[in-house]
């Protein structure tokens, strides 16, 4: 039988033993799982803690129940899955997590193959080719997504920069492979939906108990995929950010600008009493 990725990823951690029985029946039941963006054991392992089934302070202590022979592997998944949910920036686990599965399924589907398939329809030529060639991602083949001629012409607009927007559009209706094009102007529209982002940055004094508000507004390029934050998570940051759809609407009603408020009041009371 052929699982999904992502429950197949769970199997795989349940079977080393890095989840145990409980944790995996609370991943696999959980409703944000179909929305889910991984694809390798690490990948479901930082998601898992993201998600708040396994504690992040639990991570490093789970290499010593790996099953036997497989010691290796589970610190190699384990060292992964840490990485993935720390950073320099100043974000909860749940947020870098999306962000780095969000560049990484980017590159689902792209190879080699695919690239010399699509120099030979004539969609990339040699010179495409071989600057793609040099910047392919480096993929774990057990969990690589299918080859996909879409996906890899897409991501030479992208990432690898072989081809501009403007000439992936230009190979509509000049190709007899119009669906491979149509697909990948698709996805490369879909990665470019235009989000405006506020961003609120507050600068609290401690000895005058007192603090300061600026915000700023830009424009930036951003997938658009879903994320449910886990029920109990907080940052614990001073800089706050909301993103909402560039498209124009309403202003925001006062008591919600007034709750929006308080929610910064209240993180930087939290910062204060338990992030120092």
């Amino acid at each position: 039988m052929n699982l999904e990725p992502h429950r197949r990823a769970l199997d795989h951690l349940q079977q080393v033993r890095l989840l145990t029985d409980a944790a995996h029946a609370a991943a696999v039941n959980d409703p944000e799982l179909p929305n889910a963006l991984f694809r390798t054991p690490a990948e479901a392992l930082a998601w898992v803690v993201a998600r708040e089934i396994i504690p992040q302070a639990q991570l490093a202590d789970l290499p010593a129940h790996a099953a036997a022979g497989q010691e290796n592997e589970a610190q190699a998944i384990v060292s992964e899955a840490t990485d993935l949910i720390s950073g320099e920036l100043p974000l909860p686990p749940w947020a870098l997590l999306h962000m780095r599965l969000l560049d990484r399924r980017v590159h689902d589907g792209v190879s080699a193959n695919a690239l010399d398939q699509l120099q030979a329809l004539q969609l990339i030529d040699a010179a495409q080719h071989a600057h793609s060639l040099s910047m392919l991602p480096t993929h774990e083949e057990a969990w690589a997504a299918p080859d996909s001629l879409p996906a890899t012409l897409a991501w030479t607009v992208l990432r690898s920069g072989a081809l501009s927007e403007d000439e992936l559009k230009a190979l509509a209706g000049r190709t007899a492979h119009e669906d491979i094009v149509a697909d990948a102007i698709a996805r490369v529209s879909g990665a470019r939906t235009e989000m405006r982002t506020t961003k609120t940055t507050t600068t609290f004094s401690i000895d005058s108990l007192n603090f300061t508000t600026s915000s700023s507004s830009s424009t930036s390029s951003l997938p658009s995929v879903p994320f449910a934050l886990p029920p109990s998570s907080a940052s614990q940051t001073r800089t706050f950010s909301w993103t909402s759809s560039s498209a124009p609407g309403p202003a925001p009603s006062r008591w919600k600008s007034k709750l929006i408020g308080a929610v910064v009041v209240a993180l930087i009371a939290l910062y204060f009493l338990f992030g120092r």
